[in-house]
């Protein structure tokens, strides 16, 4: 009960923090190739996933992966949903998934920047450590411009109206023609 506090506590959070700044979301479908360390192999696993993040204009990067790993000759291995968070150069991923090759469910967390990627899974029935590394296409985001608002000029605002009655007031046309050729008089 109280993880599921802590964690909405985390999430509102996150999602009240992203929602003040101006930000530009980035679907990413992405692969991976990834070299496990302690297992039998030296072929590295293929992975596939899609990825949501938000981008802010100050750089921070928020949102999720999903991924579907295959190791050679074993078929298809973990499946792992995660969170991701960093900024546009380097982002840390942190979650969960399930290992069908070892049958467990497991724990993961991993950082990635340019074109690489590096982390550990914890099987947590086995009680084991799986560290990897691996190269991805997955590269920097680019950081959105603020929209620029348009704002008039000062000067453009009067910062009073004064009504003028103008049957009783001389106005000089010419003056107004010579500073003003846009002006036409239409006596009103």
């Amino acid at each position: 009960m109280r993880i599921r506090i802590l964690l909405s506590c985390v999430a509102l959070a996150t999602f009240s923090a992203s929602a003040m700044a101006f930000s530009v979301e980035e679907n990413t479908p992405f692969a991976a190739l990834q070299w496990n360390f302690g297992t039998d192999t030296t072929k590295p696993d293929v992975v596939i996933g899609y990825r949501s993040v938000d981008v802010e204009t100050n750089g921070d990067v928020s949102g999720w992966q999903g991924s579907v790993s295959y190791r050679p000759e074993e078929g298809v291995d973990k499946l792992k949903l995660e969170a991701v968070d960093g900024d546009a150069d380097i982002q840390y991923t942190y979650g969960g998934g399930y290992s069908l090759q070892e049958k467990q469910a497991l724990v993961s967390g991993g950082v990635n920047g340019s074109y690489l990627t590096a982390g550990a899974d914890y099987l947590i029935g086995l009680r084991k450590i799986e560290p990897y590394v691996g190269l991805t296409t997955l590269n920097d985001y680019d950081v959105p411009r603020e929209p620029v608002v348009n704002q008039p000029a000062a000067h453009n605002q009067p910062n009073t109206v004064v009504n003028i009655d103008k049957s009783q007031t001389a106005v000089n046309n010419n003056l107004q023609i010579q500073h003003f050729p846009e002006y036409r008089d239409c006596n009103c």
